[in-house]
């Protein structure tokens, strides 16, 4: 279900320190910022610490896409990924866009964006299904990875 700037209606804010999930509504930031792209460059630059560096805690990875994202009649399915690049110096807020069909995946599921932030003490993987997120234990997945 979409509203009408053609967005999802959320963001899912993710802390992985805390271990907590919250939805921001996209609707109060749809009318003044453009696209994934927009909604990311707002949510770093409202909590950026100057101090924060490319692979700090504090740094927020923001998955997004934008209101073509999932719409059938153009095949939109274009995502970005934002965040403090460690790539520039100074490092600074950057972004990388991808093709493919997770950003499609993404809106169906209920969601505009993700935004993670923090350290969890063990592993762990978000599942998003449906419009819900849960932070889920993955420590029984580490026995599939070869190193």
């Amino acid at each position: 279900m979409t509203n009408e700037y053609g967005y999802a209606g959320k963001i899912l804010k993710v802390d992985l320190s805390q271990g907590s999930l919250e939805d921001l509504p996209t609707v109060e930031i749809a009318d003044r910022f453009i696209g994934g792209r927009g909604f990311a460059a707002k949510i770093y630059w409202d909590g950026e610490s100057s101090e924060a560096k490319a692979y700090d805690p504090q740094n927020r990875l923001i998955f997004v896409n934008g209101p073509l994202a999932g719409f059938a009649g153009l095949a939109g399915s274009r995502w970005q990924v934002c965040g403090k690049s460690p790539g520039i110096t100074p490092e600074f807020f950057s972004y990388a866009n991808f093709g493919g069909s997770w950003g499609a995946w993404l809106k169906f599921a209920g969601y505009d964006g993700v935004v993670i932030e923090g350290t969890s003490e063990k592993p762990v993987y978000l599942l998003i299904q449906d419009g819900k997120a849960e932070i889920k234990d993955a420590s029984s997945l580490l026995s599939l990875i070869h190193i």
